[in-house]
């Protein structure tokens, strides 16, 4: 067996741990359950760091409109195409009952390689998020990820099995965070299968490559960057929508002094130093089409290459959707959920766990004619 299917069956058994969490169906008589559709939110990759007052801001914003539009821009090299590789993932909070969360989770590996596409689908049913299991499933999630303590805090780090004291403070206190641990835990998981799938190319995930943050140990982070090398695979993360400041300049508006030109802006040395060092390798404004927008990209090579080889080797390689990489777009395709899907897997949630949906209150009488979507 190989080891990209021994992958694979490694994270189909992680999946079956969580199930096996659940709770099983009650003789006692069904239980409420409200029903929300999917929903999606930026990722939120931003560093904030304020301004002592506003005369500051002010000051601020005359010197970064001198410091970007000073720093060069670089365009694209066509170089020879290589091997491709594109991971996303998507979650549909499918409703929560009085003492957990359901949900359903996708993530998806989409490759391009010798003139070939291919795709692996990663697909849960209905995972039922039980309040009380709550300590044992992030401790699980913790332990997959290299450090078991990282969302809960352990009475002793030598006792084995662990033994929780409680659930750190920030990452599940809604049930938005709650999921968002898990859809993050998938996404992890299918990127340590992406970069070693191929060799010599480049990974492309959707996102960042921030170190440091609530949802993924750094050192998971930089074992995948060395894992990626060791095939010869540069990793790239582009940022959609990305909520990043630099100095104060909303990342998007970033390469506004060269408009309509594909080419991308090197911003790390425009950072703050304890910002910069929170990224593994660097961050760039990129603009991959003359029509497309600015998005992020963190980029970081294979040990002993360049930027602007991984970067031109990465445009070269791939097809672009709106000046944005087909290969992402593919990936995000085979990870969403439309609303058959969720309404299937509410149904199936309702007969695995016997729950009674209970119909979502409609707010549209209270707030007639304006509603309050735009408030």
């Amino acid at each position: 067996m190989g080891s990209d299917d021994q992958a694979v069956n490694e994270l189909a058994r992680l999946l079956d741990e969580i199930d096996a969490l659940a709770p099983k169906r009650s003789t006692d008589g069904p239980t409420p359950v409200d029903l929300r559709s999917t929903d999606d939110a930026p990722i939120e990759d931003s560093m904030p760091d304020e301004p002592d007052d506003l005369s500051d801001a002010f000051q601020q914003r005359e010197e970064i409109d001198a410091d970007i539009s000073e720093a060069p821009t670089f365009d694209f090299v066509t170089e020879t195409a290589v091997p491709l590789v594109g991971v996303d993932c998507g979650i549909a909070r499918l409703g929560e009952t009085e003492n957990g969360l359901v949900i359903a989770l996708r993530a998806t590996i989409a490759t391009e390689q010798n003139g070939r596409s291919g795709v692996t689908l990663f697909r849960t049913g209905p995972l039922y998020l039980h309040n009380l299991k709550k300590d044992q499933l992030l401790l699980q999630m913790g332990q997959h990820l290299g450090k078991p303590d990282f969302f809960v805090e352990l009475e002793d780090p030598d006792d084995d099995p662990p033994v929780v004291r409680r659930v750190r403070s920030g990452i599940a206190n809604d049930a938005h965070k709650y999921g968002d641990r898990f859809r993050n835990w998938l996404e992890r998981l299918a990127q340590r299968i992406a970069v070693s799938s191929i060799e010599n190319g480049v990974v492309l995930f959707d996102g960042a490559l921030t170190l440091r943050t609530i949802d993924t140990p750094s050192r998971y982070l930089e074992d995948l960057a060395r894992l990626a090398s060791a095939k010869g695979n540069a990793i790239i993360a582009i940022s959609k929508q990305s909520m990043l400041q630099v100095r104060g300049r909303p990342l998007p508006f970033c390469l506004d002094d060269v408009p309509g030109k594909p080419c991308y802006r090197l911003l790390t040395g425009l950072m703050k130093s304890d910002e910069a060092e929170r990224i593994l390798g660097n961050i760039y404004a990129i603009r991959l089409s003359s029509l497309g927008p600015t998005f992020r990209m963190d980029v970081k090579p294979v040990e002993g290459q360049a930027d602007a080889e991984a970067i031109n080797m990465a445009f070269s390689s791939s097809l672009m959707r709106g000046g944005y990489p087909d290969i992402l777009v593919r990936a995000h395709a085979h990870s969403y959920f439309t609303s058959p899907d969720v309404l299937q897997l509410q149904a199936q949630a309702s007969a695995k766990y016997a729950l009674t949906p209970r119909p979502e209150p409609s707010l549209t009488g209270i707030f007639a004619p304006f509603a309050g979507r735009f408030k």
